[in-house]
């Protein structure tokens, strides 16, 4: 039984190594491309770091997280699928208030977001970007929209999915958010995306439909990228503000944790 778990775990992450291995490989390539045409020109490198830093680095991050999932699109494709046929036999499906848990889903997982967000702010947390109103449309595409699409592909998608072949919801959920944190290397960042990975994975196990993980991870990314462009930053870092994020998940949380339990967590 070891054996066969360790099997399907290397099946599980293998697909994101090649993600990985990609992504570096394209996102290095681009950046020495683009030293190498501004050293040529004789670029002002001030200028650059000054003006067309966080543009270019948006851009290249696009490219190279488009251009890494390619190659899985097919297979990735195939696993959501598979899952999305099965949506008729999920959990929610078979609750009189499915409406109003999902309802609360989306507010319930902005308010974890934020209060992740708040409480490691100055300390390296996720999503930070920059306000620059010249390229915040550019910055909602690529954070809002692509970079969730391709990391909801990748992780919940093919990772958690194969996981699932040989493992619990819950432990599913674990080593796939666990990836998903690791991808990050970064502590800080690497909890906030093992935290928000176990909302998505477990979104996706109690709905089976890849648009619920898809669109929670969008617009946790947006209300983030709107709170740093407006300069929200100190206003919400007072403990208050922490505070009602934090009374707010636990509320939605708690509250689909009791309809979890009234049917004994059976998935």
């Amino acid at each position: 039984m070891r054996r066969e778990r360790l099997e399907i775990g290397w099946y599980a992450v293998r697909p994101f190594f090649v993600y990985i291995v990609l992504f570096i490989t394209v996102r290095s390539i681009l950046l020495r491309l683009l030293e190498s045409v501004l050293i040529a020109m004789s670029a002002d490198m001030t200028v650059y770091y000054s003006f067309w830093h966080d543009a270019a680095d948006l851009l290249i991050l696009g490219i190279a997280s488009a251009g890494a999932a390619i190659p899985l699109i097919k297979e990735g494709q195939r696993e959501i699928m598979i899952t999305r046929a099965r949506s008729v036999g999920a959990w929610i499906r078979h609750r009189k208030d499915r409406r109003l848990l999902m309802g609360l889903l989306p507010a319930g997982t902005i308010s974890l977001s934020a209060f992740f967000n708040l409480l490691l702010a100055g300390q390296g947390a996720a999503g930070t970007v920059s306000p620059d109103p010249y390229i915040l449309p550019f910055a909602a595409a690529v954070y809002g929209f692509l970079t969730p699409f391709v990391e909801e592909l990748v992780y919940r998608g093919i990772v958690w999915h194969r996981l699932r072949r040989g493992f619990s919801p819950l432990e599913a959920a674990f080593w796939s958010s666990l990836v998903f944190g690791a991808a990050h290397a970064n502590l800080r960042q690497g909890l906030y995306a093992f935290v928000m990975g176990m909302v998505f994975a477990m979104s996706f196990e109690l709905t089976r439909r890849f648009e619920v993980p898809y669109l929670l991870h969008c617009s946790c990314n947006l209300a983030v990228l709107a709170a740093s462009a407006a300069g929200w930053g100190e206003v919400l870092a007072h403990p208050m503000w922490i505070l009602f994020f934090g009374v707010l998940a636990a509320a939605v949380f708690g509250y689909w944790g009791k309809r979890l339990q009234e049917t004994n967590y059976r998935l």
